[in-house]
């Protein structure tokens, strides 16, 4: 059949039985703002089907979690689960990140828009998660920036590794392939980057313009040593590069995730998959998720991703999308944690705010925006001439592979966290060497998050797990009601206890993290010094901007809420002495 394309938005019209309506939708649902129509006709005859999700249980302002309902304790108060609370079910990889995309550069706020030298970016994290930072750094380049970028990217997931690989290798088939429309290679990227499962066309591109790049490879290594490693370089035709180095059985895992496991069916991927988004087990979780969402149609949203896992827009056509992602089904198990999303790599503001005919599908204006920075980022590899060198290895042995290059900005993602001392020493001693010296680029800039250190922090200081700033609460949330305060674990006291850091001063408590692990010793030792202003990106990106004497922005503190981020990331830049 034909593939449907993403944009402009579809009128929300189809069957299960293979019709859709071939026009554009213009007219918005006025009660979920979920789906768009091309016209009245279409939405009366949408309707019977439409009705399930818009006037649902659980789109409703009144609905509660069946826990709360039926008055007894949810599954993570028991005893077995009591210690295990926040540990998600499913596979622990972050293949879709899990902090927000940052711009590396920030060449306006930094280096200059009329800097003249070729940029160097070395992503070095054991688990960056996946493309985000590269496609969102690209793609804010301004258009004055004409110079060589040279981009490094490692990490010790070898499925990231892969699927950073494939993603690329669409990118670069534009240049080489004059057929392909830019359009059709960003919905294959967006697909294989977030779909549990592809089109035809998708699947057939994967085949046919980057699996033989890779046999390619691997019909000259079939007698080499397992262990030898090996470098192969790709050119587009536009000046872009990609170099990879692997060792000679990883080239060959390579191969096959372009490939589907022998007799992984739909429905098999699909079982293996909702054991984990839909686990009986985990009700009572999803439920304190949803408890929390902005709006009850954002619970409406999510709960259709956690069934059918295709980032589409809500009401476009979910037709043709029958055969497992290869890049994320490698295994007879569902490799990312329950709660994994793709929204989960964004920023909250710069998804709002992107335009999208049904202002309340969140899902609709994430491809949007992705469709927007892909298309940048596409440009930007031919007139940018960006060469990209990808590894696999340990972040403490890429002094093996990096040579003599310094580089004006240096990501570690979230290698400090839970080190410690010994952690923050250790990479900083490693990495730091590689940043540009000050007398070179005073810009240059080494970007580290820490996640765990308030909460841990917090743990140590509250062990009682109190809730701090019921009041400031209070005026953003609906107030409790008696029989809810009456009942330790309902659903209004447990959304007030995943909010407290919201409103919780996280600064004092990571001045304390830093006594504690000792920066200022650190910084003398390694010859580095925290910057005291950040300017590549904020120092709680994650924050709910709440000033006291004030009652807050309401809207914004319960997207933040329902968001997957932990609202305790904190950013430090770090430049050499």
């Amino acid at each position: 059949m034909a593939e449907i394309p993403l944009l402009p938005a579809a009128c929300a019209h189809w069957t299960r039985q293979g019709f859709w309506c071939k026009n554009p939708g213009t007219k918005t649902c006025s009660n979920c703002k979920l789906v768009v129509y091309c016209g009245v006709s279409c939405q009366r005859a949408h309707w019977p089907e439409h009705r399930k999700q818009c006037k649902s249980a659980m789109a409703k302002q009144s609905w509660r979690p069946a826990w709360d309902c039926e008055f007894r304790r949810p599954a993570w108060a028991g005893d077995a689960a009591a210690d295990t609370r926040h540990n998600p079910l499913g596979g622990r990889k972050h293949l879709w990140g899990n902090t927000p995309a940052i711009d590396m550069l920030q060449l306006e706020k930094n280096e200059g828009l009329d800097y003249q030298k070729d940029l160097s970016l070395l992503l070095a994290g054991e688990s960056s998660g996946d493309l985000r930072h590269v496609v969102k750094t690209l793609s804010d380049v301004p258009e004055t920036i004409h110079q060589q970028l040279h981009v490094v990217v490692n990490d010790g997931d070898f499925d990231v590794v892969a699927r950073n690989v494939i993603l690329l290798l669409l990118a670069f088939d534009g240049f080489r392939d004059e057929a392909s429309s830019v359009a059709s290679i960003i919905e294959a990227i967006i697909h294989v980057w977030y779909s549990a499962f592809i089109p035809q066309t998708v699947f057939s591109r994967l085949q046919q313009r980057v699996k033989p790049l890779i046999d390619d490879v691997c019909s000259r290594l079939a007698s080499e040593n397992p262990d030898l490693v090996i470098r192969k370089s790709w050119e587009a035709s536009n000046g872009a590069s990609l170099n990879l180095v692997l060792r000679q059985e990883d080239w060959f895992r390579l191969r096959q995730f372009v490939n589907l496991p022998d007799g992984l069916t739909k429905e098999e991927a699909s079982r293996i998959r909702a054991a984990v988004t839909l686990a009986p087990e985990r009700a009572d979780y999803r439920d304190r998720w949803n408890y929390k969402e902005a709006t009850p149609f954002m619970r409406i949203a999510k709960q259709r991703f956690r069934e059918d896992g295709l980032l589409l827009p809500f009401g476009h056509p979910r037709l043709g999308f029958d055969i497992p992602n290869p890049t994320l089904f490698q295994s007879k198990t569902w490799t990312l944690h329950d709660q994994a999303d793709p929204t989960g790599g964004w920023t909250i503001s710069a998804v709002g705010q992107r335009s999208w005919p049904a202002p309340g599908d969140w899902y609709g204006k994430l491809v949007a925006h992705l469709t927007m920075l892909l298309d940048k980022f596409i440009t930007k590899l031919g007139k940018n001439f960006v060469c990209f060198q990808l590894f696999h290895t340990d972040a403490r042995m890429l002094p093996l592979f990096l040579g003599a290059r310094k580089y004006c900005r240096i990501e570690v993602s979230d290698m400090f966290d839970g080190g410690g001392f010994v952690g923050i020493h250790q990479t900083l001693s490693t990495l730091s060497p590689y940043l540009q010296h000050p007398k070179v680029n005073p810009h240059a800039t080494l970007i580290t998050v820490f996640i765990n250190a308030v909460k841990e922090m917090s743990l140590l200081e509250n062990p009682a797990g109190e809730v701090p700033n019921v009041n400031i609460l209070s005026r953003l949330l609906p107030r409790p009601s008696m029989l809810s305060l009456a009942f330790n674990d309902s659903a209004d006291l447990t959304r007030l206890w995943d909010a407290r850091f919201l409103v919780t001063n996280v600064e004092r408590l990571f001045q304390s993290y830093m006594a504690v692990c000792r920066f200022d010793t650190i910084s003398a030792e390694v010859r580095v010094e925290m910057k005291a202003d950040n300017t590549i990106v904020e120092k709680w990106p994650t924050r709910f901007n709440f000033r006291p004497g004030q009652n807050g922005n309401v809207d914004e503190f319960r997207l933040r809420l329902g968001s997957i981020f932990t609202h305790l990331e904190r950013y430090v830049e770090w430049k050499r002495r």
